[in-house]
């Protein structure tokens, strides 16, 4: 059996991936569609975790057709690397970032397997041998967490890729041991770097260039060689447990212990998770038993994880036993979900309106957190931004859906419109003679549009007063509805600022506006946009001009720009809404 690095990736996820596989997959994916998955799948990791940062909700962004417009910016890091390996490394390169069958292929067979990997950037010369595995991710996880134990777990945001890295050392080297050659073999990732500032340079077909800018270069090379090494023991355990797998007979209706593998909930979640926890056990996707606030297990129950929770038979909200409940959160929660009820703490919601200043603007960015800097002034994955909305609340529960609405959204994709954006902000805020801003801006969780007002403002030193000053005076949706302790701590004592200050059972443990919105404002919905989330949003601006309907509906740029400013009009005005069902709540 030919096990390729993607196969042995999944295979040993769990006991479970191998069976389903074979079912479901038989004849196997052919090389090509193995290495664009694997894309995909990474860019779909890195982006929607990014893109995450805006809103507690957990975007789907699984490998799809719509995210193959993404495979271009994969394949020029990978154009990128080879560049800037050719500085520092001599001797000849094997690359190619869109046909892996031209990139260098090792093999090695044992036990009647055949092991292999493609190696994205392969350079040799009489002394040594420099492999150079190509991730779409950037170095600064690294740099914060330099542990040897997140390095050596595979499932870690660090281990994952130092651990495809190793599979390919285990290969590697029997490959070049059977075949005599005992040249020194370095391994290497290599990144995007964080610190890179992109200048703005274009060549002469006006694309972008990223030159060595104060030292910096655009992909940075990590020295792999003692990780992977270690790694080695547990990837030689790892092959002998899917030996075993594959020898055996398979039984896809018998429960194996779910894990870490699973990914449960997060972007690089398991292709068949729905088999292991709908089919096999029943957990639902609500109120599911890991909803509890802050969920970091059960200290009475020893559950300390996820995973130990379901693996123990406990799935619903109410399996927990209520003794476990310590916190006074949970305790909110459980109330709800038992006794079919709202929470609602008039007291601290109201606190919370009356340090507001009218006009209130409720504001919402689009941003597209590309690999590679776009614009001068980016760096890798900067959020970049492409559309606001906004409506204007000049006075408690007065706005008008259409008419205090003001959008807008860049005419191109590959236009750098930044300035003009930043310019629209600040001639529809109104700001007091001392410069302050005349009102308060509102959103949901206000440190995403505050991080992307400062970035503006450090760009465009025009704008910058005004732009800082909304960042001055801001308030937080989610604060309204769930709490902050700093904030309410003025007012209220430690365990009530603590406290939430709104649940329902619907919400399930989030305070996502997707989750609330249909709780506080049922008549408003998502369901059945074109465009529903964000990542979807940042898709269709990508495919602006794209030829191939988007989503399967949406055929022209015209029907892919109302889109957008429909769904970004729907964020504002989700939040006008909510706050006029709160403030009848809590009169």
């Amino acid at each position: 059996m030919f096990i390729s690095k993607s196969r042995f990736i999944n295979w040993t996820r769990c006991p479970m991936y191998f069976p389903m596989d074979l079912k479901f997959n038989p004849t196997g994916k052919s090389d090509i569609e193995e290495r664009c998955e694997e894309m995909m799948a990474e860019l779909a990791a890195e982006m929607g975790s990014a893109e995450g940062e805006a809103d507690e909700e957990s975007f789907d962004a699984s490998p799809s057709p719509e995210l193959e417009a993404l495979l271009p910016y994969y394949n020029q890091v990978e154009d990128e690397a080879l560049k800037v390996a050719r500085k520092y490394f001599t001797g000849t390169f094997v690359a190619d970032a869109r046909d892996v069958h031209n990139q260098k292929l090792f093999e090695y067979e044992q036990h009647g397997h055949t092991y292999r990997c493609y190696v994205d950037i392969y350079n040799e010369n009489d002394n040594e041998i420099n492999i150079i595995e190509v991730k779409a991710t950037t170095n600064s996880k690294y740099l914060k967490n330099k542990k040897a134990e997140k390095l050596l777990d595979r499932f870690s945001d660090v281990g994952k890729y130092p651990h495809d890295l190793a599979f390919q050392r285990f290969v590697i080297g029997h490959a070049l041991k059977e075949k005599g050659d005992n040249r020194r073999v370095n391994y290497y990732l290599a990144v995007l770097n964080s610190e890179y500032v992109y200048d703005g340079a274009l060549d002469s077909k006006g694309e972008c260039v990223y030159n060595t800018i104060n030292g910096q270069d655009i992909v940075v090379f990590m020295p792999m060689n003692d990780t992977t090494k270690a790694y080695q023991p547990f990837i030689l355990n790892e092959i002998a447990t899917l030996e075993r797998y594959i020898a055996s007979k398979h039984d896809i209706s018998k429960i194996v212990s779910v894990g870490k593998g699973c990914a449960w909930g997060q972007n690089t979640q398991c292709v068949f998770w729905e088999h292991c926890f709908h089919k096999l056990r029943n957990v639902p996707d609500y109120n599911s038993a890991n909803k509890y606030l802050n969920f970091r297990g059960f200290e009475k129950g020893g559950i300390k994880d996820k995973y130990q929770l379901i693996n123990k038979g406990y799935y619903k909200f109410d399996d927990v036993p209520a003794g476990w409940l310590e916190r006074e959160n949970h305790k909110i929660q459980r109330d709800c979900y038992d006794n079919k009820r709202d929470h609602v703490d008039k007291e601290k919601m109201r606190y919370w309106f009356n340090q507001l200043e009218y006009p209130i603007y409720h504001f919402d960015f689009e941003t597209f957190p590309c690999p590679l800097p776009r614009f001068a002034g980016e760096n890798p994955y900067r959020q970049s931004v492409f559309e606001f909305s906004l409506h204007i609340e000049r006075t408690p529960g007065k706005c008008d859906k259409v008419k205090d609405n003001y959008i807008f959204l860049n005419d191109e994709c590959y236009d750098d419109e930044r300035e003009a954006l930043a310019k629209a902000i600040v001639e529809h805020f109104q700001f007091n003679e001392d410069g302050t801003l005349h009102g308060t801006m509102l959103a949901q969780n206000t440190s995403f549009e505050i991080g992307r007002l400062k970035e503006l403002a450090e760009q465009f030193p025009k704008y910058s007063k005004k732009l800082l000053a909304i960042c001055d005076k801001s308030a937080d949706l989610i604060h309204l509805l769930k709490t902050k302790e700093s904030f309410y701590s003025a007012a209220f004592n430690n365990d009530r600022s603590k406290a939430i200050n709104y649940y329902h059972p619907n919400l399930s443990g989030s305070y996502s506006i997707k989750k609330t919105l249909p709780v506080l404002v049922p008549s408003l919905t998502y369901t059945g946009m074109n465009v529903g989330n964000g990542v979807q949003a940042y898709i269709t601006y990508l495919n602006y001009d794209s030829p191939t309907p988007t989503f399967g509906i949406m055929k022209t740029k015209a029907d892919r720009r109302t889109a957008l400013k429909t769904y970004c009009q729907q964020d504002t005005w989700a939040m006008v809404e909510i706050l006029k069902v709160v403030r009848a709540l809590i009169k």
